[in-house]
């Protein structure tokens, strides 16, 4: 390893742990240092082990365009000219298609990372690219994920403490976070899917924080998380903001300080996630593509397209759900959920409840058995913990709707607005796409399978003493 990446990852991890105990309660930091360093050893003996099974070498086609995009970006910083179609740059080929550019990338180029690649997404490559550029291999490259990953027990931990619950109970929710198999699947693979759970976690802690009392460097961090947030995964970043947003309007009144600094976080994250729109030429660089299936001509860029720029990201997605099987927004994934949808809306429906709670089905492995080479199978031993999870956190979703505490209303909402995005989309929210707010589902889990079991021993001691009663 070189100089340059030791020095990368260390930085990273610093500002991974700072956050973790900047977001932490005064009487909490030092478990919270000692859960990110556990997380980060735990991460990456999960990365080693799951790379030893046959399923790994199936290896998700994102991956393979991760790659081929990073390895774009090191070239590029290192002043090398970049084809569009063999680093499979999809903005620059439309912009190449379209007759208003070339079909390479050149060091002065006066793009945004986001005309390139034809997503605002970019932020995952970046960061790989960086890394080759020091020198990485893929193997380290995918190695890093765990810097991302060492914040996840913290941020269970966090969240549920945030929520109310005991030191114990907080403690279980990191423990379910640190064993997880699901985020070391996710982790084994060159994928984005661990900095988005970093940075879904954080934002989603840092809302909590701030109604529990926290000051503005909760703010600092929830604008800077949920800016990068939507340069990783957009529904998610989204799902904050409406979450946080709408649950500012029911207690403003009564929490008007509060709310005053969550606003200022979401406001100061939105223009962040602009900015990142158009890096590295920010305000004053040509763009083209106002949403991925469209090109236009170059034009400059004024400042206030900086806050109308995440529109752009929302008319794309429109535009993904309403476009028909051959045209050029069209993606496979969604054209099926809606042709089953109107083919039988029942038998979907039912398909897609049972895809979210239960998928991928982990007695597969007993019949009709194994194959060996699905990388599906990887996440059978995660969603078992899941199902085992579902009572618990069933149940403390029904104990934060019957609350008034503005914390639970904004997780349940941000969750909520997470499932139907991905339901309307996908037609069901499992698998890969859950493994990011795992750490939160397990603060519910912690929280409410105690609950649960109290409830029931109350109600057999309840009945019991009515029968006794009844026989006297």
């Amino acid at each position: 390893m070189s100089a340059g990446l030791i020095i990368s990852w260390l930085t990273v991890l610093a500002i991974v742990m700072g956050m973790a105990v900047s977001l932490a309660g005064p009487g909490a930091r030092k478990a919270t240092m000692y859960l990110c360093a556990l997380g980060l050893v735990t991460a990456l003996i999960k990365i080693w082990l799951f790379q030893q099974a046959p399923q790994w070498h199936d290896i998700n086609p994102d991956s393979i365009t991760y790659d081929v995009n990073a390895r774009a970006f090191a070239r590029h910083w290192a002043g090398e000219t970049v084809d569009a179609y063999e680093y499979h740059l999809r903005g620059l080929q439309m912009w190449h298609e379209a007759g208003l550019h070339g079909r390479s990338w050149t060091p002065d180029d006066p793009l945004s990372y986001t005309s390139v690649i034809g997503s605002h997404e970019w932020l995952y490559p970046a960061w790989v690219g960086l890394q080759y550029g020091l020198g990485a291999t893929p193997s380290l490259a995918i190695s890093s994920n765990a810097l991302f990953a060492a914040f996840l027990p913290a941020a269970a931990f966090g969240i549920a403490l945030s929520l109310g619950a005991s030191r114990r109970l907080a403690f279980a929710a990191a423990w379910l976070a640190l064993l997880d198999p699901s985020s070391g699947v996710n982790a084994s693979w060159m994928l984005k899917d661990t900095l988005v759970a970093f940075l879904a976690m954080a934002a989603v802690w840092a809302v909590v924080r701030l109604w529990r009392g926290a000051g503005w460097p909760a703010t600092g961090l929830l604008a800077t998380s949920l800016a990068a947030l939507g340069a990783g995964r957009f529904v998610a970043f989204l799902a904050v903001i409406l979450a946080a947003g709408f649950v500012v309007l029911f207690f403003w009144r009564r929490m008007a300080q509060v709310s005053r600094r969550l606003l200022a976080g979401l406001a100061l994250a939105w223009v962040g996630l602009g900015l990142l729109y158009f890096v590295p030429h920010a305000v004053t660089a040509p763009q083209t593509v106002t949403a991925p299936q469209t090109v236009t001509a170059p034009h400059a860029v004024t400042a206030p397209q900086t806050v109308t720029a995440p529109f752009k990201a929302i008319s794309g997605g429109m535009a993904t759900l309403r476009a028909a099987r051959g045209e050029a927004a069209a993606d496979d994934t969604v054209l099926r959920w809606k042709e089953n949808l109107s083919t039988n809306p029942l038998r979907a429906a039912i398909k897609s409840i049972a895809h979210t709670l239960f998928a991928p089905y982990p007695w597969v492995a007993i019949y009709p058995g194994l194959t060996w080479s699905s990388f599906s199978e990887l996440y059978y031993p995660g969603v078992l913990l899941w199902m085992a999870c579902l009572p618990g956190i069933f149940w403390a979703i029904g104990l934060g709707l019957c609350s008034r505490d503005p914390a639970w209303w904004t997780l349940l909402f941000f969750l909520g607005a997470c499932l139907g995005a991905y339901t309307v989309f996908l037609g069901e929210w499992s698998t890969r796409q859950r493994v990011f707010v795992l750490p939160a589902f397990f603060a519910l889990a912690a929280i409410g399978w105690p609950a649960l079991v109290k409830c029931w021993r109350d109600w057999r001691h309840g009945r019991s003493m009515s029968t006794q009663s009844s026989v006297t």
